[in-house]
């Protein structure tokens, strides 16, 4: 079969197409670059050849991009000239298995390469001079939902002891382990699919005992099958679903823990949730993406010109408070230069956050959130507060009588208690706004953290217009969290695993900056034809 590769000027530089030019001319040239980082995940004695990583890699950025599965990715090397033009690939090549993807991603989960990618295609923008040193940046996080089915704690307990005893007959046969074995053989039994909320507790019990008879018996099979992914799984379960009391049997935890596994076939998907979802949550992973912030404005009809430099696959329970550092350590790893600004929301900014960013050298630009009660009366914001002086000063101009220094040591954390006079509160225009009235004297008190000054200078920053219009710089990041979900289905993982699903994220990263790069260069050359006509 002969394929052409021929395309006129016009063709090459079509939407359709660019992509494809961009990634042979420039992508695949930054990939060799890393080509001796990619044979190092191979023997380099044992074992048949290795499929070249490099092509792998490219296969992997072009199905993110194009949203197919292996084996239509491996098609489209076959039959799809695009393809064929961008990776190189010569007319009697005779394809590939499409499993071969399944071990790379593998490899690449397994070595910590997932970000290569990513880094790849930045280093070629900006050899290309496409990608300028931004002195911004803006980050925000989104979830991801994990690739699996939704588990009562019965079903994952259950589950749960289903693969472990898969494991284990491999020691000593099915008969070893009876009555488990044929008990927990069916995945979902027909008794269980109706039955009533005692009738559920009481299998959940059972299955608790069984659990506990499980594990009891494999100590007597040594370390190795102790440590075993399946019975450690186990284990781990049983633990976060009963407690041992002594001499009693297995009792159900009132309440499923933090970080607890919902699913045995995914253990590192985790339960969360966000004020956009709700309280149904998410099972899944959590996203920290960060993109370069173009100070210019876009005309109407202009392609974005900001570039995904990090993204970072999380447990779903993490918080974005303490997500900033990392994501910013990611950023300057891909290449880029410290960044002088950083854009952000609420959910990452506190006192300690904007004196550590002040010490790194940057300037931390976001909202902090408004202090406790302020909407049913005066909060700490309409305080002023002066902790050097030790005094505080009340929306009605009244200055404190009393100032203690309070220190918790557990928890190694210091507040200021500011007290008024009770003359002062009594007579007092604003006291219906200000007192509470679940206590019956008229005194108002009022606490505040020991950074409660930069706080509340942030929080009166964020009432400027100017501040308001500068932290319009931030609204891209939304854009972009739509395009990833929209374009490259980002909020759903193909895998199973962070691992895996972090080289998901990665890629798709990369993917989505070689479209971006296209279109804006498939525009940019659209209006210098019209500018010279």
């Amino acid at each position: 079969m002969h394929i052409s590769f021929c395309f006129s000027d016009d063709r090459l530089e079509s939407a359709a197409v660019k992509p494809f030019v961009l990634f042979r001319d420039r992508v695949r040239p930054a990939l060799e670059a890393r080509r001796q980082e990619l044979e190092a995940m191979y023997a380099q004695v044992m074992g048949r050849p290795e499929i070249d990583p490099v092509f792998l890699t490219g296969v992997t950025i072009l199905q993110m991009m194009e949203r197919l599965p292996d084996r239509q990715a491996i098609m489209a090397c076959l039959y799809d000239a695009r393809w064929r033009l961008a990776l190189g690939i010569s007319e009697d090549w005779a394809g590939i298995d499409p499993s071969t993807l399944v071990y790379f991603r593998r490899r690449l989960a397994k070595h910590r390469l997932a970000k290569v990618a990513l880094e790849a295609g930045l280093a070629a923008m900006r050899s290309a001079g496409y990608l300028r040193q931004h002195g911004a940046v803006r980050i925000d996080s989104t979830h991801v939902l994990a690739h699996i089915a939704h588990m009562s704690r019965l079903e994952c307990v259950r589950e749960t002891l289903r693969l472990a005893l898969d494991f284990l007959v491999a020691f000593g046969g099915s008969a070893a382990w009876e009555p488990w074995f044929s008990h927990y053989a069916e995945r979902n039994p027909q008794e269980l699919r109706n039955a009533s909320v005692e009738r559920l507790r009481s299998t959940l019990d059972q299955a608790g005992r069984d659990a506990r008879d499980v594990l009891a018996k494999t100590q007597t099979l040594g370390d190795t099958v102790v440590r075993s992914e399946p019975v450690a799984l186990l284990q781990r379960v049983f633990d976060e679903q009963f407690k041992i009391t002594e001499g009693a049997s297995p009792q159900q935890r009132p309440a499923t823990r933090s970080g607890a596994v919902h699913n045995p076939h995914d253990p590192d998907a985790e339960w969360s949730t966000k004020g956009t979802l709700g309280k149904a949550g998410w099972i899944g992973y959590k996203l920290q993406v960060c993109e370069t912030a173009p100070e210019s404005t876009r005309q109407p009809g202009e392609p974005t010109e900001a570039a995904i430099t990090a993204v970072l696959t999380q447990r779903a329970i993490t918080s974005d408070h303490g997500s900033l550092a990392p994501v910013m350590a990611a950023h300057e790893q891909g290449g880029q230069a410290k960044p002088t600004e950083s854009f952000t929301d609420a959910g990452y900014l506190s006192a300690p956050a904007l004196e550590k960013a002040k010490a790194d050298g940057y300037v931390l630009t976001g909202p902090i959130g408004a202090p406790p009660h302020s909407g049913e009366r005066f909060g700490s914001d309409a305080f002023v507060v002066d902790i050097p002086n030790r005094q505080a000063t009340c929306p009605a101009g009244k200055l404190s009588t009393e100032c203690s220094r309070i220190t918790e040591t557990k928890i190694q954390a210091t507040y200021y208690y500011f007290a008024w006079a009770q003359a002062d509160c009594a007579t007092c225009p604003l006291k219906d706004q200000c007192l509470s009235k679940k206590k019956s004297q008229p005194l108002r008190t009022l606490q505040v953290g020991e950074q409660h000054m930069i706080v509340q200078e942030r929080r009166n920053l964020c009432k400027t217009p100017e501040y308001q219009l500068r932290m319009h710089r931030r609204s891209g990041i939304e854009g972009t969290h739509s395009e990833l979900t929209r374009g490259y289905s980002l909020r759903r993982s193909r895998y199973r695993g962070l691992g895996k699903t972090d080289v998901q994220m990665q890629f798709t990263a990369a993917a989505c900056n070689l479209r971006r790069w296209a279109v804006r260069l498939c525009w940019l050359r659209r209006r210098e034809a019209m500018e010279a006509a």
